[in-house]
């Protein structure tokens, strides 16, 4: 037990050591880095949709009325931290299809005895009309602002009561992670990205709900591999 301890504790300080190096090659731009968060949040849905124990039925995803897909990274020792960045995207109400895709900022606080890093991938299904508006809001506490439960997979989502949560959670992860007591997870839209991915100065509720925007070349294969799987 002991071994494995100082195995877990040796292979943390070796990720923070590696993080805390700087990076020499030229910095992306701005643009490109949120084109790459589109990449990430298209490769999360895959992940969780080609897995028989996470991925999201088509019937619920047909009727999801917006949905936030999440890539999260979690470390720490004793106190540990949790952050991530995602996307938010929501079906018009006047069209019923897919918006252009926003992007969101998301953090986690962990309190207690805790060791270990890990990849976390979760896709947030938005049933309700209230909680799109509190996606899109501010910031958002799953679990707080609006009722969540663990979404069914396979036949489970033949008889599941659609009424019964305002969202529903898909997730895989990856790592090695262990002993956390408190979790207090939240999701923010991030303003800044938004006005310079589409170049505007509207906010992001505006971006989201509008017919006006064109979707963007980065941000296409991610609506249509969204459009197959609920198809």
């Amino acid at each position: 037990m002991m071994k494995n301890s100082l195995r877990i504790i040796a292979l943390t300080a070796g990720m923070l050591a590696i993080s805390s190096v700087p990076l020499t090659a030229e910095k992306k731009p701005y643009v490109e880095k949120l084109a790459d968060r589109l990449t990430t949040a298209e490769w999360v849905l895959e992940t969780i949709m080609v897995d028989a124990t996470s991925t999201i039925p088509r019937n619920l995803l047909a009727q999801a009325k917006g949905l936030i897909i999440l890539n999260q990274y979690r470390a720490g020792f004793i106190f540990g931290g949790q952050g991530g960045t995602g996307v938010l995207i929501i079906r018009n109400p006047h069209t019923g299809k897919w918006g252009v895709p926003g992007f969101l900022t998301a953090g986690q606080a962990s309190y207690g005895l805790q060791v270990g890093f890990t990849e976390v991938n979760i896709i947030f299904l938005l049933m309700t009309d209230a909680a799109v508006i509190q996606a899109y809001s501010g910031r958002f506490r799953v679990g707080v602002d609006a009722k969540a439960v663990a979404g069914p997979v396979g036949r489970l989502a033949e008889n599941f009561d659609l009424f019964q949560a305002e969202v529903l959670t898909y997730t895989s992860s990856t790592g090695l992670f262990a002993g956390a007591t408190l979790k207090v997870g939240w999701v923010s839209v991030d303003d800044k990205a938004n006005r310079a991915f589409y170049n505007t100065t509207y906010s992001t509720p505006e971006v989201l709900l509008s017919t006006w925007f064109k979707l963007p070349p980065p941000a296409q294969p991610l609506i249509a591999r969204l459009r197959t799987y609920q198809n």
